[in-house]
């Protein structure tokens, strides 16, 4: 019986030939779009290869959630019909094979110009002059207190203003107030710090007279906060009285006031409040900040008449015939028949890091007019802005300080190279200037304003080593305006004295420019024809070898002149090896030799340098700024890493350094860029997940700004591998080009940050409020003017806000998602949020709070 089984099963292969089981399907997913990144509109189609009849597929949101399946017959393309915005994880199944890929939705990138708002300064509060004055709340007798300067303590510049209140014997309230220039406001912001205040009453009156009353909330923290209010005619305890008094807000302001409140003060009957960077803030083209309205003599301009030359007399009046904005002009007189040389108006302010300067003016008598701007140092530069001898308005710009016609400088620094950020500004009638060789002239002054940069979101990227400039469309797609890479000197100069950068270098900055984004260049690491002690990035030690590395920096200026930014190497401070021993000192050396060399022929590029200290190297940077180092940098470039550490901490590293500068600057300011940060994902030690991530991410990008902080390079926008344990491999927003995942294709961050870059296009910071529940509730200005929040808790758990509006509220999650909500008839919204930041616009907004 057996053997005639096996008989039979002979003669039936024998005829059929060898049975074999069925084989696995072959599939592949490959980005038919660069990176699988889409916006509103675009259908999803990705690139699949398989031998199998059909194809089943599904696609999960950032939670896990599938959200949409399918199947479809085989075919080189597969089109997945998702429609909402977000981030999604791709599973394919063909038979028994399975491939993934992810893929992402975003709005559109507006091409809208960037703007911003100007800033008006109606507190700087550095002298009396700004018609700040004290109101003792008479109609509640009792109360006493001051206004006053406050040289101990500020938020900017040397001081503040200090408001107190003692109502141990009666009373309500104090106030300070000042009459505000004619501006059509769109908000107030200013930072505020108090002892013992639970709130502040704000007050702004309209042009028919109406005060607006509203509450602003204080954290119970005693350190400096910012406050902004974005809604006149409403807010926390609104109520109005006076003038129109039909709750309505009439433009412009005529006056605010600051109110110290009794019922403020728990558990004592005497409080106060420090005021500083008091701003009132209205749409414009480009971010500027007036510095001559002249509307009133409380901007702090002054008359000088040239007194290193005696002999000259003349005045400042404000000339209210025919200005060239608002309702008056400054009108400037010079008599020089007793002799002199100049006579002058002038002005001091918390320093600004202006780009461009412009102003109107009028006379027929002056060939031009002479400027002279002060920097950080105290240098003062001075040039002749050349006039056209035409009796009417005429517009001078100004976007070089240390250059122009008949250019000099003296005092501070002494070395002709601008230091930023400006603190003086004066405007000379000089009598060699005066048309015919007469001895009186008069001029008219009006709209003297200073451009602000805007602030900047990037990304750090590594062009200048292996990375394929194609992955560029997609960086600037996030919403990115700049991108940070170097150009190694060993690479460009092979021979002493020969420069030839790479072709990969042209070609990166080339695809920048074509994308619209703004570099950032290094100069950077060493080079063995020069200093060469075999240790690590063999930095530059002796005279010979910073000469050397400056030249190399030069030349890069010289090849390359789309180039605005330059740092001065990469991290000094850790990895300056060899007899350089990573120390202040050495930099410093680099550092003068580079700048000097640079700024030389090249005085419109920033210098970046400061060794890009991070949190943990702070003596270090000390000692750099104690040695003088503040002088050959135009921005401070920072590297705050902190991977066990929420994005908020990013903060307190910025205030240090902040703090720093101004303890070694004479209180002033420098720019501060952070140009690396970022947090890994993966399986190495201190890793977070990939939501983890992109939480992080826009929280950040939404941290700095408050913190003044100009630029925000992220590190970096590709993973730089695939090994999941190692850290430098798993940075990015996007995947490795080699990720089984697919080359290019988006991680959550990448949504998360494409959804801040576009919440934060052009927007300006105004400031901070405190709803409850350990919620951070930051403000801003859109591009438009229009104010938006970003709204997150620390505390990790989900809590609900109400937001009180009078129309449609907008509400845009961390990946993008928009859906415009309508009040209920008591002019309230809820909305969930958690650690992850909520997006919240909509003119109509009064107010968020906690139930």
């Amino acid at each position: 019986m057996r053997r005639t089984v096996a008989i039979v099963l002979g003669v039936l292969l024998l005829c059929f030939g060898t049975i074999t089981p069925a084989h696995a399907a072959t599939l592949a997913l490959t980005p038919i779009a660069l990176g699988n990144v889409f916006t509103d509109g675009q259908p999803i189609k990705i690139g699949l290869s398989t031998d199998a009849a059909s194809v089943t597929w599904s696609a999960a949101d950032v939670n896990g959630t599938v959200v949409a399946t399918g199947s479809q017959a085989a075919a080189t393309t597969l089109t997945v019909p998702v429609t909402t915005r977000g981030w999604y994880k791709l599973t394919v199944q063909a038979g028994t094979a399975t491939a993934q890929t992810t893929f992402a939705i975003l709005s559109p990138l507006s091409t809208a110009p960037v703007a911003g708002l100007t800033t008006n300064r109606v507190g700087d509060f550095e002298n009396i002059a700004e018609a700040w004055t004290f109101y003792p709340g008479s109609e509640f007798p009792g109360a006493t207190g001051s206004f006053g300067l406050d040289t101990t303590d500020n938020h900017s510049g040397t001081s503040s203003g200090k408001l107190s209140g003692n109502f141990s014997a009666g009373g309500a309230y104090v106030s300070a107030n000042r009459p505000l220039p004619s501006v059509s406001a769109s908000s107030v912001s200013f930072w505020a710090k108090s002892p013992n205040l639970s709130f502040l009453t704000f007050r702004l009156t309209d042009s028919t007279g109406q005060v607006h009353q509203q509450r602003l909330t204080l954290s119970g923290a005693t350190d400096w906060q910012p406050l902004t209010v974005t809604k006149f005619d409403g807010g926390k305890q609104y109520v109005h009285f006076g003038g129109a008094n039909d709750g309505v807000w009439h433009g412009p302001a005529k006056q605010v006031d600051v109110v110290l409140d009794k019922a403020a003060i728990t558990g004592a009957t005497s409080g106060s409040v420090n005021l500083d960077d008091f701003t009132v803030n209205a749409l414009a083209t480009t971010p500027t900040t007036p510095l001559g309205d002249y509307e009133s003599a409380a901007e702090g301009w002054s008359f000088y008449p040239g007194s290193e030359y005696p002999g000259a007399t003349g005045s400042l009046g404000y000339d209210a015939t025919g200005p060239k904005a608002g309702a008056q002009s400054a009108k400037l007189s010079g008599d020089f028949t007793g002799g002199g040389n100049y006579v002058a108006i002038q002005r001091s302010f918390v320093p600004i890091n202006l780009t461009a300067l412009s102003l109107w003016v009028k006379t027929s008598q002056l060939s031009a007019v002479g400027l002279r701007t002060t920097d950080a140092t105290g240098q003062v530069h001075q040039q002749r802005l050349t006039l056209s001898g035409s009796t009417a308005w005429q517009q001078l710009n100004v976007t070089r300080f240390d250059g122009g016609t008949g250019y000099l400088h003296f005092g501070g620094a002494d070395d002709g190279i601008w230091h930023g950020p400006a603190k003086a500004i004066m405007l000379t009638l000089d009598k060699s200037l005066i048309i015919g060789g007469g001895t009186t002239a008069v001029v008219n002054v009006d709209a003297v304003a200073a451009t602000t940069p805007t602030p900047l979101l990037g990304a750090s990227t590594h062009f200048g080593g292996s990375w394929n400039p194609n992955v560029v469309p997609l960086l600037a797609q996030a919403g990115a305006r700049g991108a940070r890479d170097e150009a190694f000197w060993s690479a460009a100069e092979t021979t002493r004295g020969t420069y030839a950068f790479p072709a990969k270098v042209t070609n990166y900055l080339q695809s920048w420019q074509s994308n619209g984004l703004d570099s950032l260049m290094i100069a950077d690491y060493g080079n063995c024809l020069y200093d060469c002690p075999d240790q690590l990035f063999n930095a530059p030690y002796t005279d010979a070898g910073r000469t050397a590395f400056a030249n190399y920096a030069n030349a890069l200026a010289n090849q390359y002149p789309q180039l605005h930014n330059l740092a001065v190497w990469n991290e000094w401070d850790v990895n300056a090896g060899g007899p350089a021993n990573k120390t202040p000192d050495s930099y410093l050396a680099l550092l003068k030799a580079t700048y000097t060399k640079v700024k030389a022929g090249h005085p419109d590029v920033t210098i970046v340098g400061g060794g890009d200290t991070d949190v943990t190297q702070q003596a270090w940077f000390q000692t750099f700024c104690q040695l003088g180092g503040l002088k050959y940098l135009d921005v401070v470039s920072i590297h705050p890493y902190n991977y066990l550490h929420a994005p908020e901490g990013l903060g307190a590293a910025i205030d240090q350094v902040r703090a720093t500068i101004r303890q070694y600057n004479g209180g002033i300011d420098k720019p501060i860029w952070i140009t690396e940060a970022g947090w890994f994902t993966g399986t190495a030690t201190a890793a977070v997940d990939e939501p983890t991530q992109a939480t992080y991410v826009a929280r950040a990008q939404l941290t700095v700004p408050g913190h003044d902080v100009d630029r925000f390079y992220l590190y970096d926008f590709k993973n730089d591998g695939i090994d999941p344990a190692a850290q430098e491999n798993n940075f990015g927003l996007v995947h490795n080009e080699s990720d089984a995942l697919g080359a290019y294709t988006p991680k959550p961050s990448y949504v998360a940050y494409a959804t801040a870059a576009r919440q934060l296009r052009g927007a300006t910071f105004l400031g901070k409020e405190f709803p409850g529940n350990g919620l951070i509730d930051q403000v801003y200005a859109a591009n438009d003017g229009t104010p938006f929040r970003a709204i997150w808790t620390t505390g990790g758990s989900n809590t609900t806000v109400t937001v009180n509006a009078t129309g449609p509220v907008q509400v845009t999650s961390l990946y993008g998602l928009t859906s415009t909500l309508t009040p209920n008839a008591g002019g309230q919204v809820t909305v969930t949020v958690g650690g992850w930041p909520t997006y919240i616009g909509g003119s109509t907004v009064g107010s968020v709070t906690v139930p």
